[in-house]
C-alpha cells in the first residue's frame, strides 16, 4: 500500500520522498524504519491531521492513502 510522506525541518536532508510503499497493516513505526530516520531526530507524528503519540506508533495501523506528516523535535530558547 502506498502511504503519502512529508517530513518537515532539517528532517528533509534525511528523506527526500513523498511517498512510501509498504505492507498492508503496517505501522507508523514500521514507516518510520522503512525511511531511516533515527527516532532521536523525530519528534511530532502525525496520520492525516491527527498526531500520533510516540508511545503509540507501533500501534497504530496505516491504511492506503494515508497521509503522514514527520516532524523534527522542536527546540529552541
Amino acid at each position: 500500500m502506498r502511504v503519502g510522506i512529508k517530513v518537515t525541518g532539517q528532517l528533509i536532508d534525511l528523506c527526500q520522498v513523498d511517498h512510501v510503499d509498504v505492507d498492508s497493516g503496517a505501522s507508523v513505526q514500521n514507516v518510520l524504519d522503512a525511511l531511516g530516520i533515527p527516532a532521536r531526530q523525530v519528534g511530532l507524528v502525525s496520520v492525516n491531521g491527527k498526531a500520533v503519540p510516540k508511545a503509540q506508533r507501533a500501534q497504530v495501523t496505516l491504511h492506503e492513502s494515508d497521509q503522514m506528516v514527520v516532524m523534527a523535535p522542536l527546540t529552541g530558547g
